[in-house]
């Protein structure tokens, strides 16, 4: 399961995705300056592609208007991580309470994250190792087959991985991300529920607390 799936309709589509996977990926940190003019000079197509690439990541949430810099990668506030947080609690914990209910649960897609996680930390890849995470939290909150639920999760992690992937940065170990992703995952799957949703809500709450580390300090 990835994080967002798009259907690519034409060259303004790919462009769009190109640009969404750096902004995502971190390499333009939040608030940097984005216009027209960068984008054709990094990514070689038209200024119409460019302005209908930054034109869709504005829609997304992905860029927002500054009065003196044009267009910029959003910025989020102590409280902004505060409150994404907060709706991760409410639609993880629904999740893990229908992996409850199905047990034995479709561990599958946690299975994939995991994985991916694992070979970005043996390649070194922090970029990688982010979406892994995304994709991880995703399958837990797709575990209700709401697509409402599943859309507004999308929305949160979509957000948030602005500042994970600057809190990939300054991470002491990718291995350890993994590691600890693998044990969550063993204790959704098979620890009695108590268990299972303590686990899940310290996870979370560490994950709060790094991106909070770095919000701070930015």
């Amino acid at each position: 399961m990835t994080l967002l799936p798009l259907t690519r309709t034409g060259p303004a589509d790919d462009v769009a995705e190109a640009l969404r996977n750096e902004v995502l990926g971190g390499f333009y940190p939040p608030g940097s300056a984005l216009d027209d003019a960068e984008v054709v000079a990094r990514l070689g197509v038209s200024r119409d592609l460019a302005r209908s690439a930054l034109a869709s990541l504005e829609r997304e949430g992905l860029l927002v208007h500054s009065l003196r810099r044009g267009l910029e990668v959003v910025r989020l506030s102590v409280d902004d991580v505060r409150d994404l947080f907060a709706t991760r609690r409410t639609l993880e914990l629904a999740g893990l309470e229908a992996m409850v209910r199905n047990r034995p649960a479709d561990d599958v897609w946690l299975q994939a994250a995991v994985t991916s996680m694992t070979e970005a930390a043996k390649a070194g890849d922090g970029r990688a190792a982010v979406a892994a995470d995304a994709a991880f939290h995703l399958a837990i909150v797709a575990a209700t087959s709401s697509r409402r639920l599943r859309t507004a999760a999308e929305a949160a992690l979509r957000e948030l991985r602005i500042v994970l992937a600057v809190a990939d940065r300054v991470a002491a170990d990718l291995d350890d991300m993994a590691a600890d992703h693998a044990g969550l995952m063993d204790a959704l799957v098979h620890a009695p529920p108590p268990s299972a949703r303590a686990a899940l809500l310290d996870h979370l709450r560490r994950g709060e607390s790094r991106a909070l580390a770095v919000t701070h300090g930015a």
